[in-house]
C-alpha cells in the first residue's frame, strides 16, 4: 500500500491548467511521492484522441526521469459536444444524446490505449449525474449501459473502471453505488469518504464499499465541507486504514487536496495539507 499524489493537486482549475504538468510532476517529486496520478487539464486530450501511443510517449518521457509511476487518472470527456468552457460536471458518460455518449466512448478508448502505454492501471471518471429532463432511473439506466461497455472494453486490456462516487453523481449514495456495481460485474471505484461524511455518514457506513475500492484516496472533511484543513476534520483516518488492511484492500492510497471551484475545494494551502496527510498516512501504514 504505497501512498501517492496525484499531479491535478497542483496548478489546475480541472478545466484550465495554470501550471504545465511537467511543473506538477516537479511537486510530486520535491515532496516525497513515487507514485502519482494524471488527468484533467494536465491531459492534452485532443492528441490522446489522435495518436495515444504518440501522446504517452511524451508523458513517459516527463516522468520516467523523475522515477514516478503513474496508479490512477482521471478522464475528462471533451467530446465534439461540449466546448473548452463547458461544466466540468457535464463532462460526463449520461449526457442524453446518443451521439454524445458514442463520442465519449471513442474517446474513452484512446484513453485506455494511453493508459496502456504509460502503465496506469486505472482509469477514474464520474459516473454520470442528474439530468432536470429526464428522472432518475432512465439517467442511471444510461449510466449502467455505458459503464459496461466501458468495463469490457478497458476490462480486457487489464485497466479498472473507477467512477468515484460524488454526490451529484448517479453513484453518489452509498445504496445506489452499491446498486450499480451489482448491476456492473468488474466495475471498480476509487473511494474517497469525504463524499460522505457531508451527506451525515459515519465511515463505519462506508466501509461497506472497500470491496470495490481499486484506488482510495484521502483528505479531511467535516460535516460542512467537503475538503478542510487536517484540524478540522472528523475522518479517522486511523481506523480507515486498519479496516483497510483487515479487508485486504491491495491498492494505493492517494492524497488528494485540491483547489478547484468546486464545493469550496479552493481556500487550503494544498502542499501543507498534502505532507501532513502524508506523514499521518505513513505512520499508521507502519503501526498496523
Amino acid at each position: 500500500m504505497e501512498i501517492g499524489v496525484p499531479c491535478w493537486s497542483f496548478g489546475i482549475q480541472h478545466l484550465r491548467g495554470h501550471l504545465p504538468l511537467e511543473g506538477a510532476a516537479q511537486i510530486v517529486k520535491a515532496l516525497g511521492f513515487r507514485t502519482t496520478a494524471i488527468g484533467w487539464a494536465h491531459v492534452d486530450w485532443d492528441a490522446v484522441r489522435a495518436d495515444p501511443v504518440r501522446e504517452a510517449a511524451r508523458i513517459n518521457a516527463i516522468f520516467e526521469p523523475l522515477g514516478l509511476t503513474i496508479d490512477d487518472s482521471f478522464i475528462w470527456f471533451r467530446n465534439r459536444y461540449l466546448d473548452e468552457v463547458a461544466d466540468e460536471l457535464k463532462c460526463t458518460i449520461t449526457q442524453l444524446d446518443p451521439a454524445a455518449r458514442d463520442d465519449n466512448f471513442e474517446m474513452f478508448k484512446s484513453f485506455v490505449t494511453f493508459c496502456e502505454q504509460i502503465g496506469c492501471p486505472g482509469i477514474t471518471l464520474s459516473s454520470g449525474v442528474k439530468s432536470r429532463d429526464v428522472g432518475f432511473e432512465e439517467v442511471f439506466d444510461i449510466a449502467r449501459t455505458e459503464l459496461r461497455r466501458m468495463v469490457d472494453h478497458a476490462g480486457s486490456r487489464g485497466i479498472e473502471v473507477r467512477p468515484e462516487p460524488h454526490s451529484e453523481s448517479m453513484m453518489g449514495t452509498i445504496e445506489t453505488c452499491l446498486r450499480m456495481l451489482h448491476d456492473v460485474p468488474g466495475l471498480k471505484i476509487s473511494l474517497d469518504y469525504s463524499h460522505f461524511l457531508p451527506q451525515g455518514h459515519t465511515i463505519e457506513d462506508v466501509h461497506v464499499l472497500i470491496p470495490y475500492a481499486g484506488h482510495f484516496h484521502a483528505r479531511q472533511a467535516n460535516r460542512q465541507r467537503l475538503q478542510c484543513r487536517m484540524d478540522e476534520g472528523i475522518i479517522d483516518f486511523k481506523a480507515i486504514v486498519k479496516e483497510l488492511k483487515a479487508q485486504s484492500y491491495g491498492g494505493n492510497i492517494a492524497t488528494e487536496y485540491v483547489c478547484v471551484n468546486y464545493r469550496g475545494c479552493n481556500d487550503i494551502d494544498v502542499v501543507t495539507e498534502t505532507l501532513k496527510m502524508k506523514a499521518l498516512l505513513e505512520e499508521y501504514i507502519a503501526a498496523e
